[in-house]
This record gives C-alpha cells, structure tokens and sequence, in this order.
C-alpha cells in the first residue's frame, strides 16, 4: 500500500536556547499572530515554551504551552488576517477583545480574529491551536463579524473540544495526501459547532444551507467582477423573486451588500498576492468600482488600512517570509492562505 509523506511540522523549545535568547525567540514565532511581552516583575529569563504545529494545507493547527504572558494585537507591519480557534487544556486568560470583556477557562474553546484589537493576561496554558485564513470563512460574513471573543463553554463546547483533542493525537500520523480532506472538515466543524452553541446562534445568525441559497451564492462567485451582477440579473438567473432574493440573504444586510463584501474580500485577496501586479486604480475597476478613492474610502472601513498599506505589509511580509533568519513558525503564519 503507497503512503505519501507526513505533514510538514515545526517545533520551538525555549530549553534549547539560552536563558537570554528565550522570550526573544519566542517573540519572534508568534510576530504575524501576537505581540507579546512578559507580565510585570516576571523573569524573562525563566520563560518557557514549547510548540509543535503542522501544515494541514493552508491551515497551521498544533499544540503550545507557554508560561504566563501578556498578548495583544500584532503590530501593523507584521499582523495576519486568521481565525484562531483554541482549546485551553490547562490556563487560560482574561483581556478584553475590541470592547468585550472575555474570561477563559480550562476546558473552553475560544475564537479570535487576529485582525482586531485584543489586549490580554494569559496564566501558564496549554492549548491546543488553529490557525484558519479568512478566506475560508468569506462566505460566511455573519460568522466573520461575530466570532471575535466568542467563548463557547466545557458543556456547549464538548463537541468541538472532542474533534479537536483528536485532531491533535492524529496530526503526527496524517500523510499530505489526507491534509486538504482534514482542512476542510476542521473548517465544517468550526463553524457548525459555534452555530449550534446557544449564545453564538443568537449573535451569528441561521446557518443558511438551502438550496436556492447556495445556487445564487455559485452565480455571485462565477460573475464576481461581471458588471451584469445586479439583483435583478440574479432574480432571473436563479428563477427566485426579489423578496426571496431578500430573505436569502437577510443577515448579511442584503444581497448588495453581500456581493460588495465578496469582491472586496476578492480585491483584498488580490492585494495580498505579491505576483499581482495590478495598480490600485486598476484593481478598483475591475472590482467594480468608479472611484479608486471610493474603493479606498470602503477598503478601509472594512478593513482598518488603505489598499496601498496593504500592499505594502504584504511585501513587508513576503520579504520577511523568505529572510532565512525567520523563525518557521512565523514563516508558515505570514504564509497562509496564499
């Protein structure tokens, strides 16, 4: 029977550096997730961690323990556009994420938008870790505006907890060829078990998973940048009336908005590619909008930077991800999703 190769993984163990290197290094792993610092009076020398990840296509999942630390949002230059999803076997932290007042605690599964201000105190933990590019989640808005500081309990959790405490055992065993099927079942289960918690149902919203509701979602994706995708194209091509074209997409503020939604999420994908060469004014037509200013003035709103800053950390990070002197696990997190 052919066996194709194990999973790419990465390992970081302070005890194999000095006690000066140790926070440093550490530091530097975690750049494009977390800027981190040592709590007040701690001995950075005495700090420990460990880490162990691997690559399951384009999502990082592992196991870390750290002793206590302070985290807060990545800096401009450095930060990624993930989802993490943590199960907290041991510690956990308290912080507030973008104005919400968040307490976790051994046993829990909480979410984070790595994009958006967060400023915690973490006690010594042990958790087991995913990182998930956004994209993955682009048809799901609902899901992407809400999950920032959701904490799903031991009880309302458990299901979650199970798949992940499993996914963890197996990682070491799964070959490349099983990474893609694993990647996309990982992302189902996040996003039907945060559905199905009772708090979360009433923040995310209906998982919509109709028929009429997928085929017209299949219509946006086709003809993203067409300048035909009108609602009214769509009410014919879908053979559904206006008010059905509304309730389809009701909790994302109507189809309008959700197709502006999809191509930005679309031009920003593009902005991040570092072989697209494309200007800004030309990106912003082909998307759709009249205005390169306009397609900056929304760009920013939704996403906290201009285009031409994004570019630009893009680049920044592209440069960073190939440098030698980057840690791996830093490298796979600058990576992801591209």
């Amino acid at each position: 029977m052919q066996t194709s190769d194990p999973l790419p993984n990465t390992y970081f163990d302070s005890d194999f550096l000095t006690p000066a290197e140790r926070f440093e290094a550490w530091r530097a792993s975690v750049m494009p997730m977390f800027d981190v610092a040592p709590l007040p009076q701690a001995d950075e020398h005495a700090f420990q961690a460990q880490a162990e990840m691997y690559q399951l296509g384009d999502i990082v999942a592992g196991t870390v323990f750290t002793q206590a630390q302070q985290f807060r949002q990545a800096l401009v230059s450095e930060r990624t556009d993930h989802v993490l999803v943590q199960l907290h076997l041991s510690g956990g932290y308290r912080g507030d994420l973008d104005g919400n007042d968040v307490r976790v605690t051994p046993g829990c599964v909480s979410l984070i938008d790595l994009s958006r201000p967060l400023q915690t105190l973490a006690s010594d933990t042990h958790i087991a870790n995913v990182v998930v590019p956004r994209s993955h989640f682009d048809a799901r808005p609902e899901f992407l505006n809400n999950l920032h500081g959701m904490v799903l309990s031991p009880q309302r959790g458990a299901f979650l907890a199970e798949y992940l405490n499993a996914l963890m055992t197996r990682l070491p065993h799964l070959e490349q060829d099983e990474a893609k099927d694993v990647a996309g079942i990982t992302r189902d289960m996040i996003l039907t078990c945060a559905h199905w918690d009772i708090s979360a149902r009433e923040r995310i919203g209906p998982e919509l998973r109709n028929v009429s509701k997928q085929r017209v979602q299949h219509l946006i994706e086709r003809y993203l940048t067409s300048p035909r995708l009108t609602p009214d194209w769509l009410c014919h091509s879908a053979a559904i009336s206006r008010s059905q074209l509304y309730r389809l997409f009701s909790d994302e503020g109507g189809v309008v908005r959700y197709i502006q939604y999809r191509r930005m999420a679309y031009l920003r994908r593009c902005l991040e590619d570092p072989r697209e060469d494309r200007s800004i004014h030309e990106l912003a037509a082909h998307g759709g909008f009249g205005s390169p200013a306009h397609f900056s003035r929304r760009f920013k709103q939704l996403y906290g930077m201009s285009p031409r800053d994004c570019r630009h950390i893009t680049l920044h990070q592209a440069r960073e991800a190939a440098s030698p002197d980057t840690p791996e696990l830093s490298r796979w997190a600058r990576q992801l999703g591209r």
